[in-house]
């Protein structure tokens, strides 16, 4: 690996993770610095250890997070889904709008260096990686020698409404605020969100597109809930399958 303008280049696909007293600030003003130019949009997978367990190799990791990344430099927008007790948490949304990088609630925005977040090491981990081109499979050693994350990365198409993506401050909406709350965003074209909205009875929903409207079905609400299937269950059979993200594993860390 070599230095360059400040930043780690990482040569193949092994990149070491950040030490824990590594400063929050200069993890931020280090990724601000490297936004790529022009929108771009992707989502991450990453596999950790175990809880309370080290991993000597990859394919001693499981699901452990889903990110999603939107970007139109300087800005950029953040959305970080831990497993929590085998389901995906409520995501922690963070937002720079190429000054600082602010945590998200519904009601408002406060600095991620100051929050209690800060010490988060999942999200130092997710920070201090590669926000430019990246391989789709890359691998983080732990200061132990053995492995601290792997990541798998997709590119997404970038049709998303920045306005919407990087607000810090509550929409007006007839002089009312917005119902949904910061926080809340959905990419262009979602059909899923829209579909799954009408069928728990909801018959307009906010897009990146504008409003849209939906059929209320409250009846289907039961159909959908039984068809549903646990994500951290459905992540192991996409692995078993090496089925997408899980194809760019090597052969070895997908058994």
């Amino acid at each position: 690996m070599r230095r360059r303008s400040g930043l780690l280049v990482v040569l193949g696909f092994l990149c070491v993770a950040p030490a824990r007293g590594q400063e929050l600030g200069a993890v931020l003003e280090t990724r601000r610095e490297a936004l790529p130019k022009g929108k771009h949009a992707f989502q991450e997978t990453w596999l950790l250890p175990a809880e309370g367990a080290s991993a000597a190799s990859a394919d001693a990791t499981v699901f452990s997070a889903r990110v999603t990344v939107y970007q139109d430099a300087p800005r950029e927008r953040l959305e970080i889904y831990p497993v929590e007790h085998g389901e995906l948490g409520d995501p922690l949304i963070v937002v720079s709008d190429g000054k600082a990088y602010q945590l998200v609630t519904k009601v408002g925005a406060t600095p991620l260096a100051s929050s209690a977040r800060a010490g988060d090491r999942l999200v130092g981990l997710v920070l201090a990686g590669p926000p430019g081109q990246a391989p789709e499979y890359r691998v983080l050693a732990a200061p132990d020698g053995g492995v601290a994350a792997v990541v798998l990365r997709h590119a997404q198409k970038p049709d998303f409404d920045g306005s919407r993506a990087f607000a810090l401050r509550l929409p007006q909406v007839g002089g009312g605020t917005l119902k949904s709350g910061l926080s809340e965003f959905s990419a262009a074209n979602n059909s899923q969100v829209t579909a799954s909205a009408g069928a728990r009875g909801v018959d307009q929903i906010q897009t990146a597109n504008g409003n849209v409207s939906v059929d209320p079905d409250p009846a289907a609400v039961q159909w959908m809930d039984g068809l549903a299937v646990n994500p951290v269950s459905l992540e192991a059979f996409k692995r078993d399958g090496r089925l997408t993200p899980y194809d760019a594993l090597p052969a070895e860390s997908a058994e």
